[in-house]
């Protein structure tokens, strides 16, 4: 036992283990599925994870979803992170669930030891390095994404210190192995498929090599191959994450994310400043949606600028307080890059609320294509977090007179909590309470409770680090204690506030989580449902609508003719509608809607045209075609014209008109995610047309040939085809996650290639 205790390769994956089972222990201990009713987890993560886990037990990868939206695009829109390791494995070996379950755990496990390796490299000493490891692996900031689901946020937040290392590293020793290391890095978050959280990152790669290079004497030899490093890091990475990054790159130029947004949608979801002070008090604004005490009677409790906002920054005052003493020191010098990068990383995640981000939305391209730049904030939170380490060290070799300091805040945080009354209750001074005067009260004295309770927290924290401070240089030795105290204080401080968001389903199983509608399947048989959605994915249900944060701009145009026709558009994709979760076929709808015309005053037998008998079906001849640009194709889809009768076309298909005789028949002989067989009979050559999602990577064939694939009526596949009988296919092109695969076996090869001939050139000079 006292080597373990001496030894840190042995006490580090212990004392991060032991975290670990503190923070998730329900995770460990019960069958339940993390997420909560309102979460991502539920609405989109979950029904994603099982089109995923399905496809792979096909042997294939998801890169078409037939489920939502009449098809979209899958693997490209970042929808099914297989390629990295740490997902695609656990999933292929034990199942979706179990990698849903354990995402966050490994994550807070490795975030942990990245941080440790970072902290050696950054000059801190034992006692800070023990400390910063415990405040990173345990901060609010990545253990409250638990909730919402957003596994690939976790996964970029925990390579972000050992990043930092590589960059570190490469500073001081000039080292290939370390350009490879920050490849790598690069490479796995590209893989875990969140471009926003990779250039973050990649910014705080920047900062930290910029500032380092400034700090010296003679800054323009250090930049100029500081930034030739980087550039060879995001390269690799880049070609790491190729096999995810390139039919990303590819779908973005069709996505509704692919034009610029606006400068006001760009600043969405911003933070405001005044909510940073959550750092240190988490509850000062109340629980945001979803979360306990969030809501009285209705009235909900949160009262900041930003209710959407699914994770914490609070970083534990005892962190904070080391933090601020780390970067005010005369320590090591990455108390300066640290410093700059929480400065930027509150800069960016305030976003409109700043003129920076005005700045950064004229002179930088990529941030007109991203949002909720409150994200940014995993920057500031992380850099304190690591930075409480040099505070540590900071601290243990003060005078005996820091202790003052945190003395004399907790005697102000203790007195401050006589003003929670007052905070909780200007807050509402302009607000009705649908529930009257009594629900008000509640809503108050909720938020009182929690405000009084967040001043008292703090000032018993600031107290015990006044405490390890005024004891550290009067009692010879003492320095282990203080500090194990102090990581312990650190420990306690987070991990109670996390179980608040530890919200777990009591299903097991995603299908349980999610829900079956057998008896909507037998209804819509091959059919889709209007407006379904992403839960329906489970029962192999085709839905019209769904919930997807990046789809084709091809799919918003449908949805918004959908949205504006009414019932005149919806026909042509709905075989069964569903409303009100009660289901209904088209000919009931039909019915209503008939009625409604006809009291209207209309003719019975003009609505009764108005309003074929049927919904339009997913392949069909066309008699007639006109070519006319998207606009126009939207804005007749959107007045529900019959699409059958005559189509809109995005080109000449070649053909000559076909005559009122046209005789012709088409039937779906083959159905799968990514290919689609039709038989068609003609009795001339016409257009046959697939009301499945069009998109450019789908191919067209006829008899085995390939042919020219047309838009149709701005949303659908078509091909010209000639008279007779003929089978038409439709297939996907993956071409480019091949080629991206290749690249990224290339890169990864060639980065463990670096890596070796610097580890081997080192060794033949040392003997």
């Amino acid at each position: 036992m006292p080597r373990i205790l001496k030894s840190d390769k042995l006490m580090l994956p212990l004392v991060l283990g032991a975290l670990v089972l503190a923070a998730y222990w329900p995770v460990f201990t019960g069958p339940g599925l993390p997420g909560g009713e309102m979460s991502d987890t539920i609405h989109q993560g979950y029904p994603f994870f099982d089109f995923t886990m399905q496809a792979l037990r096909d042997g294939r990868i998801p890169h078409w979803n037939p489920l939502i939206f009449c098809g979209v695009p899958f693997f490209s829109s970042f929808s099914a992170p297989v390629f990295y390791p740490l997902r695609g494995l656990p999933m292929l070996l034990a199942g979706a669930e179990a990698t849903i379950r354990f995402t966050f755990p490994a994550h807070m496990f490795l975030g942990g030891l990245f941080a440790w390796l970072f902290l050696g490299a950054a000059g801190a000493g034992r006692p800070g390095r023990w400390l910063g490891t415990v405040a990173f692996a345990a901060t609010c900031w990545s253990n409250t994404l638990f909730y919402a689901g957003h596994g690939s946020k976790i996964i970029c937040w925990s390579y972000l210190p050992l990043l930092l290392y590589a960059c570190e590293r490469w500073r001081t020793a000039r080292r290939l192995s370390f350009v490879a290391l920050g490849g790598f890095c690069f490479g796995m978050m590209a893989l875990s498929s969140h471009p926003q959280m990779l250039l973050y990152s990649a910014m705080a790669s920047a900062t930290w090599l910029l500032v380092q290079a400034l700090l010296d004497r003679r800054p323009l030899r250090p930049l100029a191959l500081s930034a030739c490093a980087l550039a060879a890091m995001l390269l690799l990475g880049a070609g790491i994450g190729a096999v995810q990054l390139l039919p990303g790159y590819n779908f973005s130029r069709y996505s509704t994310r692919g034009s610029d947004l606006s400068q006001d949608q760009a600043a969405s979801y911003s933070l405001p400043p005044e909510e940073s002070l959550t750092m240190i008090l988490p509850h000062l604004y109340g629980y945001r949606h979803g979360f306990p005490d969030s809501q009285v009677a209705g009235v909900p409790v949160y009262w900041g600028r930003l209710g959407l906002r699914l994770s914490s920054e609070f970083l534990g005052v005892s962190v904070f307080f080391l933090a601020i003493l780390g970067l005010a020191s005369g320590g090591p010098r990455a108390r300066v890059p640290l410093l700059v990068l929480a400065a930027a990383g509150l800069l960016v995640s305030w976003g409109g609320y700043t003129p920076v981000y005005r700045v950064l939305y004229a002179v930088a391209p990529v941030f007109r294509k991203l949002r909720a730049p409150h994200m940014a904030a995993f920057l500031t939170t992380s850099s304190l977090a690591l930075a409480s380490g040099l505070g540590l060290d900071a601290l243990l070799r003060s005078g005996r007179k820091i202790w003052r300091i945190p003395a004399a805040a907790s005697a102000a945080f203790v007195a401050m909590s006589l003003l929670a009354p007052g905070i909780a209750s200007g807050s509402l001074s302009s607000s009705p309470a649908p529930g009257g005067r009594a629900v008000l009260q509640g809503v108050v004295q909720v938020r009182e409770d929690m405000i009084r309770s967040d001043f008292l927290k703090a000032g018993a924290a600031l107290a015990l680090v006044a405490a390890g401070a005024w004891a550290a240089p009067r009692r010879k030795g003492s320095a282990p204690a203080v500090a194990a105290g102090l990581c312990l204080l650190a420990a306690v401080e987070l991990i109670p506030v996390d179980r608040d968001f530890q919200v777990l389903l009591p299903a097991s199983g995603i299908r349980d989580a999610v829900g079956g509608r057998p008896d909507l399947a037998a209804l819509a048989g091959g059919g889709r449902v209007l407006p379904g959605g992403n839960d329906l994915m489970c029962s192999g249900i085709r839905s019209v609508a769904g919930y997807h944060a990046a789809k084709p701009q091809v799919t918003e145009g449908m949805m918004q003719a959908l949205s504006s026709g009414g019932i005149l558009a919806a026909r042509m994709t709905a075989w069964t509608v569903l409303d009100d979760s009660v289901p209904m076929t088209y000919s009931q709808v039909r019915g209503e809607i008939l009625g409604q015309l006809v009291q209207s005053g209309m003719d019975p037998d003009s609505a009764g045209a108005l309003l074929p008998e049927g919904p339009l079906p997913r392949a069909f001849v066309t008699s007639a075609w006109v070519v006319a640009g998207e606009d126009q194709a939207l804005q007749a889809i959107t007045a529900g014209y019959d699409q059958q009768a005559m189509s809109v076309l995005d080109s000449d298909p070649g053909l000559a008109r076909p005559t009122s005789s046209l005789e012709a028949s088409a039937e779906i002989v083959a159905d799968l995610p990514e290919s689609v067989a039709v038989r068609a009979r003609l009795s001339e050559p016409s257009v046959l047309v697939l009301a499945d999602t069009w998109y450019p990577r789908w191919r067209a064939f006829v008899d085995g040939r390939p042919a020219g694939l047309l838009r149709a009526n701005y949303w659908q596949r078509a091909v010209a085809v000639p008279a007779g009988e003929h089978l038409v296919s439709f297939v996907f092109d993956s071409g480019d996650v091949s080629t991206g695969l290749a690249l990224s076996i290339c890169s990864a090869v060639a980065a463990c290639a670096l890596a070796a001939a610097d580890l081997l050139g080192r060794r033949k000079k040392v003997s």
